[in-house]
């Protein structure tokens, strides 16, 4: 009788029929998973401070440590310090967001930045035990 008992949880689990319980204040369960590159300034900072105020999960990728930091502190966004232009640390940023979020709904910000984090995300979703090949929005931003 106990012998099964973990990989019926785990099917329940990846089939959306058990819940996870607790969860994160501030953040709507099943909320939006937004990613904003360069979100420290400008634009992409004014984005980060909408989305939070509606109580999705936000991080922000961004090479101005300091202010990433303080944004974290202040809005409570997940920051990631990581150039902007570097394709293989993006990835490896993106790698460990997936690993706590498991998706991402939308990536915002420059077309170079977003355009790594969607293939990161694409390769993701294929390499789970049942692929997801839903959409990924992108919104660059002029």
């Amino acid at each position: 009788m106990a012998d099964n008992y973990l990989e019926r949880r785990m099917e329940e689990l990846r089939g959306g029929r058990l819940g996870v319980k607790g969860g994160v204040p501030g953040i709507k369960p099943g909320s939006l998973r937004i990613v904003v590159a360069g979100g420290c300034s400008g634009k992409a900072f004014e984005e980060v401070l909408a989305y939070r105020r509606k109580g999705y999960r936000v991080a922000v990728f961004d090479p101005d440590e300091s202010e990433g930091k303080r944004m974290a502190y202040r809005n409570g966004v997940r920051y990631h310090h990581v150039a902007l232009d570097d394709a293989v640390a993006m990835g490896k940023e993106t790698e460990n967001l997936l690993k706590v979020w498991r998706n991402i709904d939308i990536i915002i910000g420059d077309e170079f930045p977003c355009s790594i984090i969607g293939q990161h995300v694409a390769k993701w979703r294929n390499s789970l035990p049942i692929p997801d090949f839903s959409e990924v929005r992108i919104v660059i931003l002029q």
